[in-house]
């Protein structure tokens, strides 16, 4: 039973990166417990919030409900920044006499932004942090508060000292792993000695490279195998740089090829100057997959990036890694980097070039894939710390810093022209144009039929998607909106900028055709016509654009009660109103004017649209969108003033009303059809009125959700 008094630590790790597929392991914080364990007689917890929302929805009170007396947030780059600021507010609130403690590659970077006045943080760690926690929790237990808040660095030199992992400190999250996770994640060493220019490792500041033994490494592997097995995972070893000595990746090889793992793939990151033919016959024997960070197929620009070694040799290395791997049936990755500082058309090009030759010419297709990433700018790396000689020399142009203090931080952090002669667009552009085809090519020429060839597929698949229009309209759309936000556009050229950007037009129409594509209410029709044609990207909020070719409402207003109907919400009414050329149509509750629009291309000139719209903003923003079509006309009104539109013969409400107005059916003339979502919130159904000469005909047409009548609430409230 456990005393009392014993001093209860909690690990927490915040999650991984934008939501995404997560790594079973957070073996960090498994080291870290082994060493607050082996010094102290502490209770220690690993909470991985990645995990724990497999369980539902995450709540901080309950998991530190047993009390905790120091509680450490992992904070492994810069894009967990916000997020572990907002859990460590949280946790202050939860745990007021708690200490709280922050390590990983940005507060080892820039440690005064988490040791602030006023920081929820006790204490930051820079570097390893395996002694300065351990020598936090003894001084829990004598009653001494560290005076200093910032603590390291003490790099652990010798890593044999941190294991075994205990694996069983993940055991609650063992039967749901697989559910959350894409693959599980060990580290085997530490440091990397290299300089590259984009590189956080040397915010660490111990840069040296660090491993287990060999053969306790392969242990290692075994031992988590045995805790998960591993036969239905791929296994990636995390360490920023594997094997650099060759004698131990030698001996680490031939003993994992002696003792096999189950997993289906062990997956892990090498340098190409240090790779021999040697090493990739172990690991074909192994199981194991190499990845390179190649970072351009341009020799001015790997200067530039400062990868070490005799740069005219290093692409053709590359050349004869791809054949080593096509001959001993070995797959690898290799990943470039787009828009690093210096980067110009020309070095893209060259880049490009070279890629095709690698991965796209060779007659026994290849063995490879591909991932091409956007430059970000990382703090503490070599560029971060000498960023004005950068800009100086290269003409590279920082829009957003420090941009790990705002949101959307995967596009602030890439929002960078790298170079004075190349813009952020322009280099965007090019990375789909000179890139996808290479990218598209890979998933046809992929020769390898080993291990894990879907796990491998599927890689090549995410980086195609990466291209796809739906995703290059959001990076427009964030674009648009924090130029906005950042000043660089004022508030009056706004609107101006959105409509007059081909690009954005064009890539906009080409996610919605995709969309389209996919969903049942295309149709060979003037209505799928229509949806295709008007730009749904300029009826929205900017900071919408990115997802107005995607089949959903979109908020028109903060509080939500306006909103823009999904496109097949509106494909089903128009189609149930009988919309056609000629035809004089009104929409009530119209919103920034999409419905109008689309209403306009399927009546043609001689039909006549009438959007009524109750917010004035709104109105005022419609007025100014249909412009282009004469036959539109906007009435800031609500739709049940009934004069304004009586006797039209075609009537489409964007918003439920519990009871439909019989004033509205008055209106209604023979021939004429109306379409209105009619009843409460939780019980809405989309219905259809025709009036002939025997009277009026009502239709139920389905299940529906809309937001309710705006005028109706107004008048129940007065």
């Amino acid at each position: 039973m456990a005393r009392p008094d014993r001093p209860r630590v909690l690990l927490l790790w915040p999650g991984g990166l934008f939501g995404g597929g997560a790594n079973f392991g957070v073996p960090q914080l498994l080291l870290l417990a082994a060493a607050i364990r082996r010094s102290t007689d502490a209770q220690v917890d690993v909470v991985d919030l990645d995990m724990e929302r497999a369980f539902g929805r995450v709540d901080l009170a309950r998991l530190v409900a047993g009390g905790y007396d120091l509680v450490g947030i992992s904070c492994y780059s810069s894009y967990d920044y916000l997020k572990v600021m907002a859990i460590a507010a949280r946790l202050r609130e939860l745990l007021p006499r708690a200490w709280l403690v922050s390590g990983g590659y940005h507060p080892s970077a820039i440690p005064d932004e988490l040791a602030f006045e006023g920081s929820p943080f006790d204490f930051v760690v820079v570097g390893d942090g395996e002694r300065p926690l351990a020598r936090l929790v003894e001084a829990l237990g004598s009653g001494k508060r560290p005076l200093m808040k910032v603590l390291g660095p003490e790099p652990v030199l010798e890593p044999k000292e941190l294991v075994p992992y205990d694996w069983s400190l993940l055991e609650r999250y063992r039967p749901i792993a697989r559910r959350v996770a894409s693959q599980a994640e060990i580290y085997l060493s530490r440091g990397c000695p290299f300089d590259c220019s984009f590189c956080m490792e040397r915010a660490k500041r111990d840069v040296s490279w660090r491993a287990l033994e060999p053969l306790q490494a392969v242990e290692e592997l075994h031992r988590l195998d045995r805790f998960l097995d591993l036969s239905r995972w791929t296994l990636f070893v995390a360490d920023a740089l594997f094997g650099m000595k060759r004698g131990w990746r030698r001996e680490f090889l031939q003993a994992l090829a002696q003792r096999p793992l189950r997993a289906r793939k062990v997956w892990l990151l090498i340098r190409l100057d240090l790779i021999e033919e040697e090493d990739i016959a172990l690991m074909a024997r192994a199981n194991v997959g190499p990845g390179f960070g190649l970072e351009s197929g341009d020799v001015g620009q790997l200067a530039r990036i400062r990868k070490a070694g005799q740069l005219e040799g290093y692409l053709d290395k590359m050349l004869t890694v791809a054949d080593w791997a096509r001959n001993h049936e070995v797959a690898f990755g290799a990943n470039i980097i787009v828009g690093h500082p210096g980067e110009t058309e020309k070095s893209l090009r060259t880049s490009a070039k070279f890629m095709q030759k690698l991965f796209v010419d060779h007659p026994r297709g290849t063995h490879g894939f591909l991932s091409v990433d956007p430059f970000r700018l990382y703090p503490g790396s070599p560029i971060a710390e000498d960023r004005a000689r950068w800009e100086r020399e290269t003409g590279m142009r920082v829009h957003r810093y420090p941009w790990w203090q705002d949101g959307d931080q995967d596009f602030l952090a890439e929002w960078i022209d790298p170079s004075a002669e190349l813009d952020f667009r322009t280099a965007e552009r090019l990375r789909v144009e000179l890139f996808a085809p290479i990218l598209e090519a890979i998933t046809r020429r992929f020769a390898y039929t080993g291990p894990a060839r879907d796990y491998y597929m599927r890689a090549v698949r995410e980086q195609v998607d990466l291209i796809t229009p739906r995703r290059r309209l959001r990076t427009l759309g964030l674009y648009h909106l924090w130029r906005g936000l950042s000043g660089e556009v004022p508030p009056s050229e706004r609107r101006s900028a959105l409509t007059e950007d081909a690009e954005l037009c064009a890539i906009a129409a080409a996610a919605r055709s995709a969309t389209l594509e996919k969903k049942a209410i295309a149709a060979d029709d003037a209505v799928t016509r229509a949806l295709a044609a008007v730009p749904r990207e300029r009826f929205v909020p900017v900071e919408s654009i990115a997802e107005s070719a995607d089949d959903r409402a979109l908020a028109l207003s903060d509080d939500g009660g306006s909103t823009l109907s999904a496109m097949h919400a509106y494909a089903i009414a128009f189609r149930a109103l009988g919309l056609a050329e000629g035809d004089d149509f009104v929409d009530l509750g119209g919103g920034s004017g999409y419905g109008a629009a689309l209403a306009c291309e399927i009546v043609g000139p001689t039909g006549s649209v009438l959007t009524l719209e109750l917010d004035p903003a709104l109105s005022e923003q419609a007025r100014d969108l249909l412009g282009a079509y004469p036959q539109a006309r906007v009435l800031h009104a609500s739709a049940h003033e009934v004069e304004s539109w009586r006797g039209a013969a075609r009537i489409y409400a964007g918003f439920a009303v519990e009871r439909l107005p019989e004033a509205w059916l008055d209106a209604l003339p023979e021939g004429g059809v109306l379409v209105a979502p009619v009843g409460p919130l939780s019980d809405q159904k989309l219905m259809r009125y025709q009036r002939d000469s025997n009277g009026l005909k009502t239709e139920a047409l389905g299940p529906v959700r809309y937001v309710p009548d705006r005028a109706a609430a107004a008048a129940t409230s007065e």
